[in-house]
């Protein structure tokens, strides 16, 4: 399990309250000083309006349904690709957590065919923050007989082609922003061959990887540390170049 453990110490927060009176010149000011110390501090999330469905495996976003979203600095032609002509998701997606909901770990895995050889140079994915840290870890992985070659955990690295980390996830669903987000791969593909996207998150986190609007493919979900055959299910939106 990959963890990022982040706290802020020495917190001083200065609120002001301003009370006034029916009359345009009274008023009466209070100042409150509040000291917090150690206090984490999180960016507003989507966790509210937010579900796990289908044994907490896909997460859906309940709020103002968005249409379609298209990649953000992919490159189209490449490797494999799923979003850059017919988008993805911004509503739906597989969950991708530890801890959050509460007592669930899901590490979905994604298999793709690649479509030419030679050297990888960056992945997108569809991904998005529902509660937590906004970012995300990513790992390409071998095939070994329709099944990742690694566990959940992305174990053991000698089947790991490239690993990344996405940072600045926007919120799940309701993005101010296109939700995509890219990492340096470097990794010799071979065509015709199959290949693995691993997604897991930090601890105390919950993620949506947007599903696709354009391609099925086997999904393996990492539930627990343990994999589940989830059988053809739609991609999670992902780009390989």
């Amino acid at each position: 399990m990959k963890n990022l453990m982040r706290t802020m110490a020495g917190l001083v927060l200065l609120t002001k309250t301003s009370f006034a009176s029916t009359t345009r010149n009274a008023s009466v000011i209070s100042w409150t000083l509040l000291v917090l110390a150690i206090t984490p501090v999180l960016a507003q999330d989507n966790s509210s309006r937010t579900i796990s469905i289908n044994g907490g495996s896909e997460t859906v976003y309940m709020g103002t349904r968005r249409g379609g979203q298209k990649a953000h600095g992919a490159t189209c032609i490449g490797f494999y690709d799923n979003i850059c002509a017919a988008g993805y998701q911004a509503n739906v997606g597989w969950t991708v957590s530890d801890g959050v909901p509460p007592n669930s770990e899901w590490s979905p895995a994604n298999q793709f065919t690649s479509w030419a050889t030679g050297l990888t140079h960056r992945i997108t994915v569809g991904v998005g923050r529902v509660q937590g840290t906004g970012e995300a870890y990513i790992d390409l992985v071998s095939d070994c007989g329709n099944t990742p070659c690694t566990d959940p955990d992305g174990n053991p690295a000698d089947y790991v082609l490239c690993s990344g980390v996405v940072t600045g996830l926007d919120r799940f669903g309701g993005p101010e922003k296109p939700q995509s987000k890219s990492f340096h791969c470097q990794a010799f593909l071979t065509q015709g061959t199959s290949y693995w996207v691993l997604m897991q998150s930090p601890a105390n986190t919950w993620l949506g990887w947007n599903l696709s609007n354009a391609a099925n493919g086997l999904d393996f979900e990492g539930e627990n540390d343990v994999w589940v055959n989830n059988g053809n299910q739609t991609t999670g939106a992902l780009t390989v170049f």
